[in-house]
Parts: structure tokens; sequence; C-alpha cells
């Protein structure tokens, strides 16, 4: 089995001090190499291989020393963010009880302590000795689900972004994405794979506008990798852009008009698409207008194929499945999602083992693919995937809740998208105690701008509730948005 470490290895090997990684100080793929051993060291002492550790470091050169460190002593990492609510965390940790945790201090140091959970209790559904990493997104039921990415998926997944969208020997990507945001592990171990190095950017970076230009502007990464809600911020903010770097842009739907400044901005513009069951990205476009935005090609050693009929012109429309290399095993600890959501399906290449994303797009007699939206109630905001049910789940946890409906509004405009909820609620109910139920329970991109409370919600004729009434009413009077 080849992990990250091995290929890391080889690296390391025939270019001991080529540039690895730009953060407090330059560091080489020795230096790299070194932390990384030591910590193993430790992880090694503490818990044996096949072991589930939770990896939280807020830069970037502790993330990846973190998850090489885990994959040289055979360990899966459970990739936790620091600033989640500890309701939210505590959740996911009861859910994947890691042995260990690995926390990355402020000097670039490791605390590794045990967890205390139980970790025995229910059997696992993976074979963790093959297993990357677990990584948890929203459930439609209330219950996070994690995702079990292979060692053999992330490999082939790095190799073929190296390839497409491509990075060189010798290049630099900005590393700013939070880590429990699968698109980071591009931005800290894709250059490992390519030979090129990591540029740790302040966290600050994340949301501030004037710290993202100026980290650009000092260290002119090759590659730079966000959302295009981010996008949307940093031009909102003045940013001149970055003529020497290429962009990947992905997460939600790249719209036209963005995609026409991003142009101007930019070397290379790329619209990057696949869900964190595909491991990190599946499909890649070069953007070269306004005109030209599409999900483009599956990545290397990956397929992706439409479920639905083709039309006499050659078009044809449907939900999108990927299949390939690059696909996860499935979710941790739940066998009926895993058989629900991978199945064996007829593609072009024969009947193999196919990820259905819940995701429709159209397909132009030329192959071009635009995507068209979802086909459940999971949504995307600022580049975060979200189930709805999971919010709805937490509201009607609230003591005065008896019902509740959150709606993405604005979806066809995600620069102005927000989530808004419908509560069924008695008079003793305070919108104020509400919100900060979910608040202390959910990450804040999970958390309603508006919150509507009423006497009941409207009912099919099938008793359930009446989306698409709630979908059309204009904002409720006496509703809070922030």
């Amino acid at each position: 089995m080849r992990t990250i470490w091995h290929v890391f290895e080889e690296r390391r090997s025939r270019e001991p001090t080529a540039l690895a990684a730009v953060g407090d100080r330059a560091y080489s793929y020795q230096d790299i190499g070194e932390r990384a051993e030591l910590l193993a060291e430790r992880i090694a002492g503490s818990t044996p291989s096949g072991s589930l550790v939770a990896l939280e470091a807020d830069d970037a050169v502790s993330a990846a020393v973190g998850f090489l460190a885990a994959a040289r002593c055979a360990c899966t990492v459970l990739p936790l963010n620091g600033q989640s609510p500890a309701a939210h965390r505590n959740r996911i940790l009861a859910d994947a009880r890691p042995s260990l945790h690995l926390l990355a201090t402020s000097a670039g140091e490791f605390a590794v302590a045990e967890t205390g959970l139980d970790t025995d209790v229910p059997a696992r559904e993976a074979d963790l000795a093959d297993v990357a990493y677990v990584i948890y997104t929203s459930g439609s039921t209330g219950r996070p689900k994690g995702v079990v990415v292979s060692h053999e998926a992330l490999v082939a997944r790095l190799s073929g972004l190296a390839t497409t969208p491509g990075m060189k020997p010798g290049e630099g990507i900005l590393a700013m994405t939070a880590l429990s945001f699968d698109i980071s592990l591009a931005e800290i171990l894709l250059p490992f794979v390519a030979g090129g190095y990591l540029i740790d950017a302040p966290r600050e970076a994340r949301w501030d506008p004037d710290v993202f230009a100026a980290v650009v502007e000092e260290r002119e990464p090759d590659l730079i990798q966000a959302t295009p809600s981010f996008w949307r911020m940093v031009l909102a903010g003045g940013w001149a852009g970055a003529p020497k770097s290429r962009i990947w842009c992905g997460g939600e739907a790249l719209t036209p008009e963005l995609a026409r400044r991003l142009v101007e901005h930019c070397l290379e513009l790329w619209n990057l698409y696949g869900p964190t069951e595909a491991t990190i990205w599946a499909s890649a476009a070069r953007i070269h207008s306004s005109e030209s935005v599409t999900l483009g090609a599956a990545l290397p050693d990956s397929g992706l194929y439409l479920d639905g009929p083709r039309a006499p012109d050659g078009s044809q429309e449907g939900e999108i499945l990927l299949y390939g290399a690059g696909l996860a095993l499935g979710y941790f600890g739940q066998p009926e999602l895993t058989r629900d959501r991978f199945t064996l399906h007829h593609t072009p290449q024969g009947r193999q083992l196919v990820y259905r994303t819940g995701d429709r797009a159209h397909q132009r007699p030329d192959g071009s693919l635009l995507f068209l939206g979802r086909t459940d109630d999971q949504v995307k905001l600022r580049g975060h995937r979200i189930e709805l049910g999971e919010i709805e789940a937490v509201l009607e946890e609230h003591p005065h809740v008896s019902a509740a409906v959150v709606l993405l509004r604005d979806a066809e405009r995600p620069e102005r998208s927000y989530l808004e909820a419908f509560v069924a609620a008695g008079a003793a109910a305070d919108k104020a105690d509400i919100r900060r139920w979910v608040r202390e329970r959910l990450p804040a991109v999970q958390c309603p701008t508006q919150i509507s409370i009423q006497p009941s919600l409207p009912r099919t004729s099938a008793g359930k509730v009446d989306r698409v009434r709630l979908t059309e009413a204009p904002p409720q009077q006496g509703a809070e948005h922030e």
C-alpha cells in the first residue's frame, strides 16, 4: 500500500534540500520529514497502527506534518476545526471515537493526548489500516457523517491534480483553507506529490481581503485555491489581482459574471468540481471567458457520467455519477448509507462502482457539462456543503420548537445567498434564545441568518411540511435578518 508518506519519502530522498514549505521560516523536505518522523514516534508510542487520531492545526505546516506522521505509522487522520462550536465537535468525536488528539501549538510543536473515548464499540466498518483520513460533512439526519478515504484514493487524486489542472516542481501553492474542509488537502499535500512547496497563509487571510492581498503580493504563489464566495469577497475589497498566479475556483457554482472578473485578475482560471466522497476534486475546466463556464472533464484515473436519457441532438441531462480511483470507501459506521450512495452502475467503461452525487448537470452535444443544482435539500453556501436537515434537527431539539424548516434564499445569486429558518413554536419561544441555541451547536456557516417564528408550518395534503409554499413566501413580518 502506497501512502502519502511513501510519496513524500521518495521526493525527500531525491531532493532533501528542496523547498517544501514556507511558514514562520522556510522548510526543506528534510526539515519536514524530520518533524514528521519525530511526531510519528510519539503517535506510535501512544496508540497502535490502524488507530484513528484527531488532528487540529491552524497553520498549514503543522497540518502537513500531522498528516505525514500519521501515514508513516499507519494511523488514520480525523481533521478537526478548532473554531467549530464545542457541541458540534463533540458530536463528531462521539461518532468517530479517535484514540489520540494531536493539537499543534503556536510554537509549531504538538500536544499528544489520549481522548478517553471508547474506541472499540461499535465495531468499525472500515479497515483503518488502509484509510488515510475520515472527514466529516453535514448529515441530513442531524448526525454528521464521516467520509472514509483510502490511501489509494488520496494518492491517486493528488497525482491526478498534479497533472490537471497541474502543479510543477518548484511551484508554490497558497495554503489558507481550514483543515476540516477537504480541499485543504490539495494545499498541504499536493506539493509533496508535485515536488513543489506550500505557503502558509495567516488564518486572517480567510476573511480579511487586505491580509490576503498582502500575502499574495509578498509570496507570489503559483497556485491559489478558494471558493467563489471568497473570490467575491476579495474582489469587493478592491483586490488588484495576481497576474502570475493560477486560480482554482470550486466548492460552489462559478457564475459567468465572477468568471469574467477573475479571468482578468490572474494568469489562468480553473473551475473545479467534486464532493468530499470523490476525494477533494473530481473534474476541472480551464475557463477562458464568461461564456465558457463548465464543469470540464473528469480528472485523470476518474470518470464522470450522467444518469439520464440522451436527447436526439446528443445532449443529456441527469444526476452526476462519479467513478474511478478517487472514490471514497463510504461512510464511517453507516453501512446502509454507504450502500445507498455507492452503487454498481453501467458506465461508458462498463459496470462498476459509482458515487451518486445528488448533483444535476446538462451535457451539451459538444460534451461540455453545465451544472444545474441539487436533487435533494443539500445546498452549498460559501463553499461549504450543508444538509438543511442537520440544521432543522438542531432547531427541533430546542425545548420550545415543535417543527423547523430551513431554506436557502437567493440560491441563484450565490453572493447574496443566506439561510432562512421557519420554526413552529409556542408563545414562550424567544428568537434570541433560539439563535443562541443554534450558534452553540453548529458552525457559523450553518446558522440561519433569518429566523421566523410561526404558530405552525403549512402542510401538504400528504401531511408533510409544504416547502414549496415556504419557498414562495416573502420574508415573514417580524423576522430577524442580520
